[in-house]
């Protein structure tokens, strides 16, 4: 079996798989991966990969013991043909999702939204080749973006319902940033529709159910595509 990492800055998710089949899968905090091991010794792990933004916590090592681990870096071979112009600045998450990507809708285009910290876009082409996508704030940073930004704009938590008109200062906050993000979305889903016939669109990330919930475009929600991306970057390597 497959063990794959996705190591961030305060915590690591993390995901056990039986070829394409996901057995396990979670997160957990970098302090606390001891937790893991009584969950993973269950599985007979045969390869691990690490996709690490911050260090690598020594207690991983310490739970995989003496199983093959390979880093993913810019030289890692991967299953799909990486056209991004600067591949050592490409986020390891954004390589993950478009491989995840490929292997769920093979030959066809298709868009992955991960909304997390950063909301980012990423497509593959008809020909399983990554041209790259783009980047902006996600949720809880244009929240914190406001309240920084300004002497008098409190800092907000995203509302479940909001309004289109905001009659005082936290509902005109949460309509400018819960329907300024939707509209962002739904606007770059239309222009990649305008260019790309049969296009897929795939949203994860942490906030990816409040998109889920309102866009009008017809999207497949995958709330584990990273790790599922990790994976389809490990079966390709080598044995």
């Amino acid at each position: 079996m497959n063990l794959v990492f996705d190591v961030g800055n305060t915590e690591c998710k993390f995901g056990v798989f039986n070829r394409e089949e996901v057995q396990l899968s979670g997160r957990v905090a970098k302090c606390d991966l001891d937790s893991l091991a009584e969950e993973l010794h269950r599985f007979d792990i045969e390869r691990c990969l690490i996709s690490a933004v911050a260090d690598v916590p020594s207690g991983i090592f310490s739970l995989i013991g003496e199983v093959p681990v390979r880093m993913l870096d810019e030289n890692t071979p991967v299953p799909i043909r990486n056209a991004y112009r600067t591949p050592q600045s490409l986020g390891r998450d954004r390589l993950a999702n478009a491989c995840a990507a490929a292997r769920l809708f093979p030959r066809l285009p298709v868009l992955s939204i991960d909304a997390g910290t950063c909301l980012k876009f990423d497509f593959v082409d008809a020909q399983g080749t990554y041209l790259g996508g783009a980047i902006s704030p996600g949720l809880r940073m244009r929240y914190k973006a406001l309240h920084e930004g300004t002497a008098a704009l409190p800092l907000l938590e995203p509302a479940v319902e909001f309004p289109l008109i905001g009659q005082d200062t936290a509902s005109s906050i949460h309509s400018g940033v819960l329907n300024g993000m939707v509209s962002e979305v739904e606007g770059v889903c239309q222009q990649y529709k305008s260019n790309f016939t049969d296009l897929q669109i795939i949203v994860t990330g942490g906030d990816h159910q409040f998109l889920l919930n309102r866009l009008k475009s017809s999207i497949f929600a995958a709330p584990s595509l990273t790790l599922q991306g990790l994976n389809a970057i490990l079966e390709f390597q080598p044995i």
